[in-house]
């Protein structure tokens, strides 16, 4: 698990180096709005998915008050040193991952042994927010039970971007043969991987909603992925009906600049039983329930079908939970680090150390005051 976190000229962290004690599976980082806290768990973040959970350019995580124009973060475990960097010159940017300082092309070493799963305040929104933001939270959940989910969504939008470029390029001249196969090769990719991309999300839906903790006094829910591929994917020949389909859409998703069928357009729906409403209606406290609901059931499932470390990111949660539910959280993170079949460590965020008192004799607490980071027991300076 986590030994060391380095993070160099990364947002406001001009250098850190973190390190944590071998028994800690606990650990609390604790400060005002502002003063980096996200950030930490977004360095982290990086070493699952390529941007984060902040879903960053590269560009925005560079310290603009250092003078300098890289980033780097490296984060030791047990069994090997992973970094992660960005080199951006007048000519060129460079993404470079090693592994023990050899240069290497991913990172899926790392996932190999490793999985990252974060909730942040940002998603205390979620129901009420954009559909691309609750296809981004299932995806996550996706990528985790599907090693080829993330490299399908990379191929599926480089491959509808590749189309949309040469509809516009040769509307107005015509389109010859050649481009006229070339696009049926396309659309036929694009089909199958949209195919793909949507089963995955709504097998996602079956797992979640069949793991449901209403017995421990969450709110019973439904959910379902919404959207016309959805709608046709039990039908056979789907696979024949959306090429046709893209093929029929060419002039309309000219005009509009986007792909107008497939699994970028999907939604995902959630439905609180006992008030007979969606999630979005309900009030922000029911909200943040059924998504920490949500969140825990997918975790509790996937301990049991996944052997891999789990990294948990928890970024001020327990805003907008009350005093009961935020106890069942608390209850559910000591069962998870608890739990002697599995190597699980857990960080938390909060603007105050009090919120967590409960965790005080399980935690290795750490004091964040902008971009400063202090050992709470020792009072040691641990970041410039």
């Amino acid at each position: 698990m986590i030994r060391q976190l380095q993070i160099n000229n990364f947002r406001n962290y001009r250098e850190l180096r973190l390190s944590i004690p071998s028994e800690s599976k606990i650990i609390v980082l604790y400060g005002q709005n502002g003063s980096g806290k996200t950030n930490i768990l977004e360095a982290i973040s990086l070493f699952f998915e390529s941007n984060g959970l902040r879903k960053s350019k590269y560009d925005e995580m560079i310290n603009n008050f250092s003078g300098n124009n890289y980033w780097n973060v490296s984060l030791e475990t047990e069994d090997a040193l992973f970094s992660s960097a960005y080199l951006k010159t007048e000519t060129s940017v460079k993404k470079i991952y090693k592994i023990n300082e050899k240069t290497v092309k991913n990172l899926n070493e790392f996932k190999k042994e490793n999985y990252v799963l974060w909730l942040t305040y940002e998603t205390d929104r979620l129901f009420i927010s954009s559909p691309s933001d609750r296809r981004n939270f299932i995806d996550m959940f996706c990528n985790v039970v599907s090693s080829s989910h993330s490299k399908n969504l990379k191929d599926y939008e480089k491959l509808a971007r590749e189309r949309l470029k040469i509809l516009k390029k040769y509307y107005e001249s015509g389109f010859s043969s050649d481009i006229l196969k070339w696009l049926d090769i396309l659309e036929e990719k694009i089909s199958k991987l949209g195919v793909s991309i949507a089963l995955e999300r709504i097998n996602l839906t079956k797992i979640i909603e069949e793991n449901q903790l209403t017995k421990d006094g969450f709110p019973k829910y439904t959910n379902q992925m919404q959207g016309n591929l959805e709608d046709l994917i039990l039908q056979k020949e789907i696979n024949e009906f959306y090429k046709n389909e893209l093929k029929q859409r060419r002039q309309k998703d000219i005009f509009s600049g986007s792909t107008t069928f497939g699994p970028n357009r999907s939604d995902w729906i959630v439905f609180h039983e006992e008030k007979q409403i969606k999630a979005g209606y309900s009030s922000a406290g029911e909200q943040k329930i059924l998504l920490t609901d949500i969140f825990l059931s997918f975790i509790i499932y996937n301990l049991n079908h996944d052997n891999r470390k789990l990294i948990l990111l928890l970024d001020d949660i327990i805003a907008h939970l009350d005093l009961d539910h935020k106890n069942l959280l608390f209850k559910y993170i000591h069962s998870f680090v608890n739990n002697t079949q599995k190597d699980i460590i857990v960080f938390l965020t909060g603007v105050d150390k009090t919120l967590f008192q409960e965790l005080e004799n399980h935690a290795q607490f750490y004091e964040i005051n902008n971009g400063l980071v202090y050992d709470s027991i020792n009072n040691i300076t641990l970041a410039k």
